[in-house]
């Protein structure tokens, strides 16, 4: 069913897309699933669902509580670069009070594990796929390559009717000097290291930092360093 739904994923519109791809989910087990990304840096970075079958109450719930600050789920999707059930990784996780009080509502609601595919994409542009079942359950490997090559279709799909997380292809004009300025902040120097590396004053190499942000319409080192990366800049 996996390779059937992918050739109907390029066909279909993207919510059509998705609503396939949570009736087909269904047939593995799973009884409710979403999909969303985060993109840029800092005060730039946005959020999106594409789609989500989670309940009504349980949304309200997990929002009014800003579990999302919290989610052990989203932070292992971070950090890993293929699919996992939580309950794989859970043990190797340092719980915070908040993250237990959410893992716990989750149970009682009747959520006892999840499958979790993490996407990356250029510069800062990362998602999840995240499909619950009422009870801890395995997958073969076969059926598991499917579930992510599946979930990794819907959600380019549905990413890119949106146009979430495109960037400008044009590349900001910046001197050598402040490229290489970038460069050294991207290593985590300070103004003052980077100074003492380039051989300027420290107001110097702080001038160049400030007036490359302005050039890469951003308004913190971090953003500038990854819009930067992402322009092929440094």
């Amino acid at each position: 069913m996996g390779l059937p739904f992918i050739e109907r994923c390029a066909a279909e519109s993207a919510s059509e897309a998705a609503e396939d791809f949570l009736t087909t989910v269904k047939q593995f087990g799973f009884s409710a699933a979403a999909g969303g990304a985060w993109a840029g840096v800092g005060r730039n970075r946005q959020t999106r669902f594409f789609f989500v079958s989670w309940p009504v109450d349980w949304l309200e719930f997990y929002e009014r509580k800003q579990f999302s600050l919290h989610d052990p789920l989203l932070a292992e999707s971070r950090r890993r670069l293929s699919a996992f059930w939580f309950s794989e990784v859970l043990p190797a996780v340092k719980l915070t009070e908040k993250q237990k009080e959410l893992l716990e509502a989750a149970a009682a609601y009747g959520y006892r594990d999840v499958f979790a595919v993490p996407i990356h994409g250029p510069g800062n542009l990362q998602g999840v796929v995240s499909l619950a079942v009422p009870e801890q359950r395995n997958l073969k490997a076969a059926d598991r390559a499917v579930l992510e090559a599946m979930s990794r279709a819907v959600w380019e799909r549905c990413r890119t009717s949106e146009g979430f997380g495109e960037f400008s292809s044009e590349r900001a004009h910046l001197s050598p000097r402040r490229i290489e300025c970038l460069q050294w902040a991207a290593a985590g120097k300070s103004d003052a290291d980077i100074a003492t590396l380039v051989g300027i004053s420290e107001a110097t190499a702080h001038f160049h930092i400030e007036q490359a942000k302005k050039k890469l319409g951003v308004k913190t080192r971090v953003e500038a360093v990854a819009v930067a990366v992402l322009q092929g800049l440094i």
